[in-house]
């Protein structure tokens, strides 16, 4: 799933879910200012009313639209200028003279399209980078309580389950102390994109810090963790043995809430508190809590409480 900023994501949502509107309004603006334009002399330039609407097409929709919209914005320049001269009988201005001054805002349109496009780029790139851990190229701990205070506002929204898992690396220290730290890191590589590859694509993937990662599983009740969670512990053994032959084992703790918490500390405490648990009572186990409806149930038939 998309991991951003909740604020940010909001606004973008709302942006991205009508580009068409955006579309239409850019090109309405354009239209309006060529109206406007067609009624005043030539030599009164509205070029910067003209270059609006193409920022906003280049932001909010795309590189190409905002191209589109420049190259519109020039076209209806010129011709704006055409049918001033043509009403008012005008020879002050030659034709040739309003053809250029069309390329002299289509230019300045397209090299503002051009640095909007790059800088737009450069901030996603720049916000992705911070949202992502350097080692295993998942989303990081920013990320996913991001992530999850998005998941928690929608599942309040629409009274669906919502899972969060912890996932801790047993014996990863060890690992680290007799083969060295990039075995280590090899190690959370290949637990990272194992996690990665066996979950879905609206779930998120996180590394939390140190050996520990976060699964944020929208829309699961605890039969659905209880088997995804026992799959991905099975297919994470066995890449750890395949890739590695490192002799490490994972502990699991899952809060399943039918009912959302209060806040995403509430939520991810629950899920810290479960991997604790699973790992004092065995290694290599999945503890599961259910919050929010019957009384919980681990997932090695026990309460975990």
């Amino acid at each position: 799933m998309a991991l951003a900023p909740p604020q940010d994501a909001a606004v973008r949502s709302a942006f991205a879910s009508t580009p068409l509107a955006w579309l239409l309004g850019a090109f309405a603006t354009i239209l309006s200012v060529g109206a406007v334009d067609s009624l005043t002399r030539s030599d009164v330039s509205l070029i910067l009313f003209y270059l609006v609407p193409i920022g906003f097409g280049t932001w909010f929709v795309s590189l190409r639209w905002g191209t589109a919209l420049a190259v519109a914005s020039a076209a209806v320049s010129t011709g704006a200028d055409v049918l001033w001269r043509l009403q008012h009988a005008a020879q002050d201005l030659a034709i040739g003279t309003q053809v250029w001054n069309g390329f002299m805002l289509l230019g300045t349109a397209t090299a503002l399209v051009l640095v909007l496009g790059a800088l737009k780029g450069r901030l996603e790139g720049q916000e992705l980078l911070a949202r992502t851990d350097a080692l295993t190229q998942i989303a990081n701990r920013r990320a996913f309580i991001e992530a999850a205070q998005l998941e928690l506002e929608r599942a309040r929204r629409h009274g669906r389950p919502l899972t969060v898992a912890y996932v801790d690396c047993d014996d990863f220290k060890l690992v680290n102390d007799r083969l060295g730290h990039a075995e280590g890191d090899a190690l959370l590589v290949t637990v990272a994109q194992t996690l990665r590859g066996g979950t879905r694509a609206v779930d998120a993937v996180a590394r939390l810090g140190g050996d520990e990662f976060g699964l944020l599983l929208p829309e699961t009740d605890a039969a659905m963790a209880d088997a995804l969670l026992g799959r991905l512990l099975a297919t994470l053994q066995t890449a750890v043995t395949r890739h590695g032959g490192w002799k490490v084992g994972f502990s699991v703790g899952a809060a399943v809430f039918l009912s959302p918490p209060d806040d995403v500390d509430d939520l991810m405490a629950r899920a810290d508190e479960l991997m604790y648990g699973a790992k004092r009572h065995a290694k290599g186990s999945i503890r599961l809590d259910v919050f929010g409806g019957i009384a919980p149930v681990a997932a090695d038939g026990t309460d975990p409480r």
